[in-house]
């Protein structure tokens, strides 16, 4: 599904010691409603519940922006934070066993057997219900005593003594100490002072943006020193994440004015300070470095002081976040300085330095482990030194270094110079949003190294309850939240598509460290490794079990997990789960990718009503239980890749379904659709379940639809054509949808390519094949950017139709025949077409008759062409593309297909191409490789299909000669 960037809701103050209480709330709020019918008296209980509810959270959020470390305030909070939990699983249960016992009207002596028996369930659930909140009022009753009993309020507002930012050392170590700083500064120093011709007394400011760690400050401060008696005044001041503008403003006018003299400005307001640095600055060449800025709006406020005086004045500012490096660089002539990690030889010479004294000091038996701990640091010379500092004052011995190597990521490591990398890192964590500090906990429940999937992640982020927000909206909620998480540096992007999309992410070892300190101290996860299990909480939250290598069981560990809400298991564990009849407030199971996943181990899933995310793709599941249906709160239901050949009956209940993943050849229940919640679909198979056609259409709510014509044999596969005007009829009805994905495997397209709609919503359009380009594909689809077909014929009115698309930015084509007769197809004739494009893909089953014109596609990065040489000269007799003509491309490749061709007729093509490119203005990097005709038919294969990883690493064996 497309993904925008929305703005991330930094007002909410809900830290992660406050547990469940912002879902709870309303949950208190609906108990109210008559849908419940609760017994006399409850109401009253119910809102004095709620009123002590309201005041605990104000004083957990109190308590965490006031950063207490006070011990008995940190074990009020945990007590506090397990309770509502404790709470909310009361309500849910509550809510759940009364909307499954719903008053039934069915006629005769039936009905009434059945009316009776409802009443009495639900009778017997109210009571339990008014009992629980009972003992729950004389729980909270007992916590608020034990606060006001030890002057919990006093602690909170007793002031915090500062401690000391360990990253002064690094800002006052002598530059000839420190490694690989030469280069970086040398870079910097060129940005600073480039363009000295026109340009030399306009203001220029560089902003530095890095992990936190990477030695920004450093950086900045010994460029400052090489630099500064360059320049009239200079000055360095620190933002931090709660900047004192006025204290900041104030030591700023003191430097730069060390003859004017303004010692005493504590009095000052913020536009006085302004103002007299103003004037400090206005006849002056300035330096100043601002460092460690955390927010947009504390830099704009700075930038009013600084005056643009045409002197040649120099700023350089450091960041964490992308987008306030970019923010520094606006509205000044400015450069982004991406700090890029220490290599690996770099990495060596500042660990055995700090270890050993030099290199030469290390045993040769302690050089594999080294390189495996360097892995680890990833380059960040934070991470390294700390470590190093560590393992020097350890015994120097292989089993020692082993060990460390282990913990690090386990947060478990207990010393000075963890603590102190922990602190400059929890920075970070202390500056995140309110509602972003669950998230990052959150991925700790992965393996360390793990590749994350950000479209699973959002999912079970939604599903565990970090994004709130409306219902239609969470999906694009669940993503800002990721985005800034990776604007913040806490999360690494991987995987970048052709379009700039995310496809996974990872987290660095050292913030993974942090965060699995952290979470395990908030009893957020409980994790299993295989290793050790020990300390483990009372009440498990979130179980996640990652390997089982010494074939523990988990059943000798007496884990408690009647209160578990999450469970997460990976390949090689799944021999540690624990039954499903043990986790009766389960929300999130997550089984994939677990091939020894069998059906017995899913038992009793079905009564699992608190069920928010079932995940079993890529396992051997056969089938689903009967009453799968009971699910009544299942948002996600993920059975890609598996054995399944149908869903059970009782599928068609699942009403807060929002997304069901299967595979095509999966036979859907009538009924499906009364799912009027369901966003996404796929894959439907239309010749697998011919019978609800029609009933697509009442899907309204839909924006993800993967199908399938008929099945993927190669033949029609049941395919008839009495299918076409129901299927029509549907997609017709289906105005919201984002992502079409349709797969014919030979049944017939022309329907599709006919029908009369125009899908505005429409971001993403997957057609394999189309007997030609959809009559619909116009102007008007001013949300689509990303277009991928394999077309029977491509003809010259087509390039036109696609290229007036105005915000299309990726466009893949694999055309059987291009309508020709001896002319070759021009593309960029018109040059108000493909404005957006950004990646373009071009293969032809038969002769390459396209012609790139004179500055066409004037914002192409890159250029994927597959042809053949044989049937290309024979037609045209050149191969003569006009690679030459596209002044913005920045990365060509060309795979040309050899079949039938002597050796001299494919190294004179090659040459041609070569040439061409080379011609290019814009000097692109450019790939030819040969391919055989079995070779090419799967490289045109992979270029219609979505490709796995592991066939992404098939067509890189094939091609590479």
């Amino acid at each position: 599904m497309a993904r925008s960037r929305l703005q991330l809701p930094l007002g909410n103050k809900m830290e992660i010691v406050t547990g469940t209480i912002h879902t709870l709330l309303p949950k208190l709020d609906t108990l109210l409603t008559s849908e419940y019918k609760l017994q006399r008296g409850l109401d009253g209980n119910i809102k004095s519940l709620k009123a002590e509810l309201v005041s605990m959270d104000a004083a957990l959020t109190r308590a965490s922006e006031a950063q207490m470390s006070d011990d008995m305030v940190q074990i009020w909070a945990r007590e506090m934070r397990d309770l509502s939990y404790d709470i909310e699983d009361i309500i849910d249960k509550f809510m759940v066993r009364v909307k499954a016992h719903p008053s039934l009207q069915l006629p005769g002596i039936i009905g009434f057997f059945v009316s009776c028996l409802g009443s009495l369930t639900r009778a017997k659930t109210r009571r339990q219900i008014a009992g629980d909140i009972e003992h729950i009022k004389k729980l909270i009753t007992e916590v608020a005593e034990r606060r006001q009993r030890y002057k919990f309020d006093d602690i909170v507002d007793q002031p915090m003594a500062q401690a000391i930012d360990p990253r002064l050392l690094g800002m006052f170590e002598e530059s000839t100490k420190l490694v690989a700083i030469s280069g970086p500064t040398k870079e910097l120093c060129g940005l600073l002072m480039e363009h000295e011709g026109t340009s030399k007394r306009q203001l220029r400011v560089v902003s530095i943006v890095g992990v936190g760690g990477l030695g920004k400050t450093t950086l900045a401060t010994v460029t400052y020193q090489q630099l500064r008696h360059q320049f009239s005044c200079s000055a360095f001041v620190s933002v931090s994440l709660r900047p004192d503008l006025k204290k900041i403003l104030g030591s700023l006018l003191r430097q730069v004015s060390e003859q004017e003299g303004y010692p005493n400005n504590e009095t000052w307001e913020v536009d006085e300070l302004i103002n007299k640095i103003r004037g400090v600055l206005a006849n002056k060449r300035y330096f100043i470095i601002i460092d460690d800025i955390w927010d947009e709006s504390a830099w704009k406020y700075i930038q009013c002081a600084l005056i643009e005086n045409n002197y040649g004045s120099r700023i350089i500012t450091t960041t964490r976040l992308a987008s306030v490096a970019a923010s520094c660089c606006s509205d000044i002539d400015g450069s982004i300085y991406k700090l890029k990690p220490l290599l690996l030889d770099d990495s060596k010479q500042l660990f055995y330095k700090r270890v050993f004294g030099s290199e030469d000091g290390c045993h040769p038996e302690l050089k594999e482990i080294s390189e495996k701990i360097l892995r680890k640091c990833s380059g960040v010379p934070l991470a390294i030194t700390t470590i190093a500092s560590l393992l020097a004052n350890k015994p120097g011995n292989k089993s020692e270094w082993n060990r460390v190597h282990n913990s690090i990521g386990f947060g478990v490591e207990k010393c000075t110079n963890m603590d102190n990398m922990r602190q400059i890192l929890s920075i970070s964590y202390d500056g995140l949003p309110s509602v972003l500090k669950p998230c990052l906990l959150y991925f700790t429940v992965f393996p360390e190294d793990y590749s994350i999937p950000i479209d699973q992640l959002v999912r079970r982020w939604i599903a565990e309850g970090f994004v709130h927000g409306q219902h239609d909206a969470l999906d694009e909620l669940g993503y800002s939240y990721l985005f800034e998480l990776i604007n913040r540096s806490l999360i690494q992007p991987e995987n970048l598509t052709a379009y700039d999309g995310i496809q996974s992410c990872r987290v660095h070892d050292m913030v993974l460290d942090l965060i699995t300190s952290l979470a395990t101290k908030e009893n957020f996860v409980t994790t299993f490794d295989g290793r050790q299990l020990a300390d483990h909480p009372g009440k498990v939250r979130r179980l996640s079990l990652q390997n089982n290598e010494e074939e523990h069981n988990l059943t000798h560990a007496t884990l408690n997990v009647s209160h578990l809400r999450s469970l997460i298991v990976f390949p090689g564990a799944t021999n540690l789960m624990p039954p499903l009849s043990d986790t009766p407030v389960l929300r999130v199971l997550d089984l994939e990718h677990c091939r020894d996943l069998e059906n017995h181990h899913i038992a009793g899933v079905q009564k699992l009503l608190n069920l928010r995310y079932l995940g079993l793709r890529d396992t051997n599941i056969t089938r689903l239980p009967r009453k799968l249906g009971n699910l009544q709160c299942l948002h996600t239901l993920d059975l890609s890749q598996t054995s399944i050949t149908k869903l059970p009956s009782s599928a068609v209940c699942l009403k807060q379904l929002v997304r069901l993943y299967i595979e095509d050849s999966v036979k859907l229940p009538k009924g499906i659709g009364q799912l009027n919640l369901l966003e996404v679909l796929s894959s439907y198979g239309v010749s697998s379940s011919p019978s609800i056609v029609g009933e697509l259409g009442n899907l309204t709510e839909l924006r993800v639809l993967h199908i399938s014509l008929a099945s993927g044999n190669g033949s029609l596969g049941g395919w008839r054509n009495t299918y076409e005007k129901p299927l029509c009829d549907s997609l017709l009805k289906l105005q919201k949808i984002q992502e079409l994905h349709i797969r014919s495997f030979g049944a017939p397209t022309e329907f599709i390519a006919d029908l009369g709609w125009s899908p505005q919503h429409l971001q993403d359009f997957f057609g394999s094949p189309m007997s030609r380009l959809p009559s619909w594909m116009n102007y008007s689809l001013s949300n689509l950017y990303q277009i991928t077909m394999t077309l029977n014929i491509l003809r010259q009115e087509d390039i036109q139709n696609i290229g007036i698309i105005p915000f299309l930015r990726s466009l893949h084509l694999s055309v059987r025949k291009i309508e020709s007769t001896g002319h070759k197809l021009l593309i960029g004739t018109d040059h108000t077409q493909f404005r957006c494009l950004c990646h373009l893909g071009l293969s032809s089953h038969h002769a390459m008759g396209l012609m790139f014109v004179q500055g066409a596609v004037p914002s192409l990065v890159s250029l994927d062409i597959v042809l053949r040489v044989r049937e290309t000269k024979d037609l045209y007799g050149d191969f003569n593309l006009g690679l030459e003509n596209l002044h913005s491309v920045r990365q060509i490749s060309v795979k040309i297909g050899c079949t039938g061709c002597r050796r001299c007729e494919v190294d004179s093509a090659e040459a041609d191409i070569r040439r061409a490119i080379m011609n290019n203005p814009n000097n692109p990097t450019f790939e030819i490789t040969r391919c055989f005709e079995y070779e090419l038919d799967e490289v045109q294969h992979l270029v219609n299909e979505e490709t796995t990883e592991e066939e992404e690493v098939l067509i890189e064996e094939v091609l590479i000669k």
